[in-house]
């Protein structure tokens, strides 16, 4: 009866270690996934906070421009346009202030907004 006993409880030892590795597997693997999401979440970040200085720096820099500009009394000025993040130059007339000229046209600008906002619809992450 013992020897059976014996043969039981090996039997079930062998089942729980085998339990146990599973288990062991599935969270090392839970745990790979959630390291591989964190990286990905960093990553994104950093991609925004680059963008954003980006963005800063460009500002910054028409208005740089526009004050080392202002000395030769040019007909250019310098702007950025945030919502499709590019820079915008203005030919004006001096004496009245009138834009004769914007590179690129507001067609243009017109244009790639419609065009980044339809790009952001059809491959938004939440859509």
């Amino acid at each position: 009866m013992d020897l059976f006993a014996n043969v039981g409880n090996t039997q079930k030892s062998m089942d729980y270690s085998q339990i146990n590795r599973k288990d062991e597997e599935i969270n090392s693997h839970k745990l790979q996934e959630n390291t591989k999401l964190q990286e990905k979440k960093q990553n994104e970040d950093v991609k925004i906070e680059e963008k954003q200085v980006t963005k800063d720096k460009l500002q910054e820099l028409t208005t740089q421009l526009n004050k080392e500009m202002a000395p030769l009394n040019p007909d250019i000025k310098f702007s950025f346009n945030d919502k499709i993040d590019e820079l915008i130059v203005n030919v004006v007339d001096k004496n009245t202030d009138k834009i004769i000229r914007k590179i690129p046209s507001d067609e243009a600008l017109k244009i790639m907004e419609k065009m980044r906002d339809l790009v952001g619809a059809l491959f938004d992450d939440k859509g």
